[in-house]
């Protein structure tokens, strides 16, 4: 289910107090892929015992994606864990390849709720996105290297400012 931002704040269906979000890397060294899916794993089912069961990606390639096809996977165990699409722009994945643009397609299919928060592009729609999911949650999980520039760090800083506790399985 597609719905624009201004609609979706009008029936917001989540609350914020059981509500995470992930912010990462697009790139993931492939020799660390599998240690970080196992920390990644880890870091949401501490959150779900802590009453988290809704989870915000912004579906980016990289992190964003991996955290998504995460939750997918722990559905099948943990059937309340709610898979949230934050979609900065209709027509995100338009410049992804061809295999990150099918992951991308299939996440959307099984994504329990897709929120798009512009119609377009515009320079600031990553940041917006980022800014977004920081608001409407209570934690960031997050795969972050220390760089202090980029979308990652932005989203860091944003949780930081807000005293969001913040679980980096870099």
């Amino acid at each position: 289910m597609y719905q624009l931002i201004d609609d979706y704040m009008e029936q917001r269906k989540f609350s914020r107090a059981a509500t995470a979000a992930f912010t990462g890397h697009r790139f993931v060294d492939a020799a660390q892929r599998e240690h970080v899916k196992k920390r990644l794993s880890n870091a949401v089912l501490d959150a779900y015992g802590h009453g988290i069961r809704n989870f915000i990606s912004g579906f980016a390639i990289g992190f964003d994606m991996m955290a998504a096809e995460a939750i997918v996977s722990l559905k099948r165990s943990y059937p309340d864990i709610t898979l949230i699409a934050a979609i900065p722009f209709k027509g995100q994945a338009s410049r992804f390849s061809f295999y990150d643009r099918k992951r991308y397609d299939r996440l959307l299919e099984v994504a329990d709720e897709v929120i798009v928060l512009s119609e377009s592009y515009y320079p600031r729609c990553f940041l917006d996105r980022d800014e977004f999911m920081v608001n409407n949650s209570s934690k960031l999980i997050g795969y972050y290297d220390g760089r202090e520039k980029g979308g990652t760090f932005y989203t860091i800083r944003k949780a930081k400012a807000q005293n969001i506790p913040i679980v980096n399985v870099f």
